[in-house]
């Protein structure tokens, strides 16, 4: 998906869904992308993932489908199930704006097409003016 696929309106609705249950850094829009791993690159995780995706979901009438937090996002703290955990269920999978975006747009968590997809790496905007939040700069 390139940026020219966007709808821009509905991007920056999931911008403020996340805004909403977690603070972006000040220069978190310098290099946003489609690309960009809400858990690595952002530092949602644990907690404030478990309140974003709730709301996510209700927010964009997201249908659930097969989500499951264990395969993007690490608990807080120490996890004292982990090694029961399969690889697959230990949040090594990118969980990207993308895939959000993406999940938006079809209304369902399809974990096949939405980590399959390829999400372009271009940064989504070119100037301040462009930020769907204010008080942000590129």
């Amino acid at each position: 998906m390139t940026n020219d696929d966007v709808d821009y309106e509905l991007l920056g609705n999931v911008i403020r869904c996340i805004q909403d249950t977690f603070e972006f850094g000040k220069d978190a829009f310098k290099g946003l992308s489609l690309s960009t791993d809400i858990n690595r690159d952002l530092g949602v995780e644990g907690d404030d993932a478990n309140e974003l995706m709730p709301e996510f979901f209700q927010r964009f009438a997201v249908e659930i489908g097969s989500y499951d937090p264990y395969r993007y996002f690490v608990p807080e703290g120490y996890d004292l199930l982990a090694f029961r955990r399969g690889k697959e269920r230990q949040g090594n999978i990118p969980i990207t704006l993308g895939m959000l975006y993406l999940a938006a747009k079809t209304g369902a968590w399809n974990p096949a097409l939405l980590e399959q997809s390829h999400y372009s790496n271009t940064p989504l905007y070119r100037s301040s003016s462009d930020v769907p939040l204010p008080g942000y700069e590129v």
